[in-house]
């Protein structure tokens, strides 16, 4: 209980004084959910609408966990997540304590980012998003932050485990993954952003889909949260 307790001050403490990065975040997230709305105008094919759709979500949903901070922008010529760490070790702040805040930042902002960013892409006309219930679209809307949170894990544990410029060749990674999964998918014939859609429609809140991504997501966190805690008993933060 005091591990959760004293990560959630030091999620408070970062609250209060990120406010102007916090609001950066925020509208990020909308213009990127008015983006992406808009990129989906007048297209209803799933052959139509090709991998490019499919690429912006899977990039870009994991990032709705995430919200812009000092450190975030100075992680590379800084190397700001390593001095964080070295800063909690010398306090000392226990690791599990350090893995729970960074959670706990995660949840908080796909709470925030994803409500955002998932109302206004369902708010632009015209989209095949269109006249889909509150339920079918929430469906819609977990299923893919269900996936957001898969990946949350892994980034967590490369930007933990790993100096500024390997994280940033990880994160390089992940990006050139998401191209390479889209493009296999259409190749197939397939479209995830559809699926999605049509499951989230036909099936609303007990989508196969949905529950089974959320399920992913929780077994990810699980996992790299505990390869996290042995990375950070280990690592040499010099």
């Amino acid at each position: 209980m005091n591990t959760i307790k004293d990560a959630w001050m030091m999620v408070r403490k970062d609250l209060r004084g990120e406010k102007k990065y916090l609001l950066w975040s925020i509208v990020f997230a909308a213009y990127m959910g008015g983006t992406t709305g808009v990129m989906l105008l007048g297209r209803e094919e799933a052959r139509a609408i090709g991998p490019v759709a499919d690429f912006i979500l899977l990039m870009l949903v994991p990032m709705l966990g995430f919200y812009f901070s000092r450190r975030s922008f100075k992680y590379l010529t800084e190397d700001s997540y390593t001095q964080m760490l070295a800063y909690f070790r010398v306090l000392p702040i226990s690791n599990r304590v350090v893995l729970v805040y960074r959670v706990m930042q995660s949840v908080l902002a796909f709470a925030v980012n994803g409500i955002i960013f998932f109302v206004i892409m369902y708010f632009v006309q015209g989209t095949l998003l269109d006249h889909m219930r509150f339920d079918d679209y929430l469906a819609f809307a977990l299923t893919w932050v269900g996936y957001g949170v898969m990946m949350t894990g892994p980034y967590i544990y490369f930007e933990f485990s790993n100096h500024g410029k390997a994280y940033l060749l990880s994160t390089l990674i992940f990006l050139a993954g998401s191209v390479v999964a889209a493009a296999s998918i259409f190749s197939a014939g397939g479209n995830l952003l559809v699926y999605t859609v049509e499951a989230s429609k036909r099936w609303s809140l007990l989508s196969p889909a949905m529950w089974g991504m959320l399920l992913a997501g929780a077994i990810s966190i699980m996992l790299c949260s505990i390869g996290t805690l042995r990375r950070l008993g280990s690592r040499d933060l010099v």
